[in-house]
């Protein structure tokens, strides 16, 4: 039987110093600088605030009313190039886990998560939205910050259709 082999091969692989070596931290040569990132938006005409870090990620808040929300930065070179960024937002209740788990069975790229609250009404949302960037500058922030807004707005448009009319007011 070869198996044994296998195990033998895969043992004296693992006692070689070469392959015992801790690998270099990966060098990123593609994504985007945060400060060219913040003034791209603020060229846009967003609001955004100076970045923050978080967890070792660095965190743009962009104040777009009535829908603000954040774009983090991970996976960033020396704190320079960062090709891994997640855009979120975060929503209050009432909201139902029924309502998150129809969106996310019936729709792509932005995927949301159910928050419980102490009461149904102080229940949250939080949509994510992630992105590798496979090439280096704003310019390829641009299609995924569009897909970002389209399906931010859906999202919030369900939420509100399925908390159906406000009362009238008395």
């Amino acid at each position: 039987m070869r198996l044994p082999v296998l195990f033998a091969v895969l043992a004296l692989g693992a006692a070689s110093p070469v392959l015992a070596q801790t690998p270099a931290a990966p060098v990123t040569t593609k994504g985007v600088v945060v400060a060219d990132a913040r003034t791209w938006l603020i060229g846009l005409g967003g609001s955004v605030a100076e970045p923050t870090a978080a967890e070792g990620a660095q965190v743009l808040t962009v104040a777009d009313q009535p829908l603000p929300w954040t774009l983090t930065f991970y996976n960033c070179a020396a704190g320079n190039l960062c090709d891994d960024v997640q855009f979120s937002a975060v929503f209050s209740g009432p909201i139902t886990a029924d309502q998150i788990n129809e969106w996310n069975r019936n729709n792509r790229y932005l995927k949301a998560f159910f928050v419980p609250g102490a009461t149904p009404d102080a229940a949250g949302a939080i949509a994510q939205y992630d992105v590798v960037l496979t090439g280096v500058g704003t310019e390829h922030l641009q299609e995924p910050t569009v897909i970002w807004l389209q399906m931010l707005r859906q999202f919030a448009q369900s939420l509100a259709q399925a908390a159906g009319p406000a009362p009238a007011a008395q």
